[in-house]
């Protein structure tokens, strides 16, 4: 089956959705104009034989990395000429469309028709909140989990959405761009 014919068959579905401006490599990649299709939508893409969850993660588009979040400290290395960790500083991208949302991916995967579809959705970055897909997809739940500790979206409905990567007591979201690092007790 083609990337024309599945957009065919979920557009009869989902009237709304469209094609990504940018798509992944050579796979069908769409975009979600809510969070209130993504259930239905991944119930759709089920029954039309994407019996797989590859992936779910997301990214934080809100500008460049804020150096504040990354511990900076002299670090000993033989192959530098003075022996330390190089200070950098992150800069903005010319012309890239930063904005305050976060963009969200989902990847599913037909073993039948060796095809996959590319998820992408949108949301402000503040509060994240989307329907959790481990009712429909026992894979989502540890990565649902890994986005929730380090991006900070949560998954309604998950059964366990608790840290995974991160101690408790790490206060904020490591991936996200503006996070800056606490001292805790680990520090110095």
């Amino acid at each position: 089956m083609t990337n024309d014919e599945i957009f065919a068959k979920i557009q009869e579905k989902f009237p709304k959705i469209e094609k990504a401006a940018v798509q992944v490599k050579n796979y069908l990649t769409v975009r979600l104009a809510s969070k209130d299709d993504l259930m239905a939508f991944a119930q759709c893409l089920k029954d039309s034989s994407f019996d797989m969850l590859e992936t779910v993660t997301a990214t934080d588009l809100l500008g460049p990395v804020d150096m504040k979040g990354y511990i900076r400290q002299q670090n000993f290395n033989p192959l530098l000429p003075e022996g330390a960790t190089p200070q950098i500083e992150a800069a903005a991208t010319p012309g890239y469309p930063y904005r305050p949302v976060m963009d969200l991916l989902w990847v599913f995967f037909s073993i039948k028709e060796r095809a996959r579809v590319f998820v992408r959705l949108e949301v402000p970055r503040e509060n994240v909140s989307v329907p959790s897909l481990t009712p429909l997809f026992k894979s989502a739940d540890w990565q649902e989990r890994e986005t929730f500790d380090l991006l900070g979206v949560r998954y309604e409905g998950h059964p366990n959405l608790v840290k995974i990567l991160t101690p408790d007591f790490t206060q904020g979201h490591p991936l996200r761009k503006d996070y800056a690092h606490i001292k805790d007790r680990f520090d110095e």
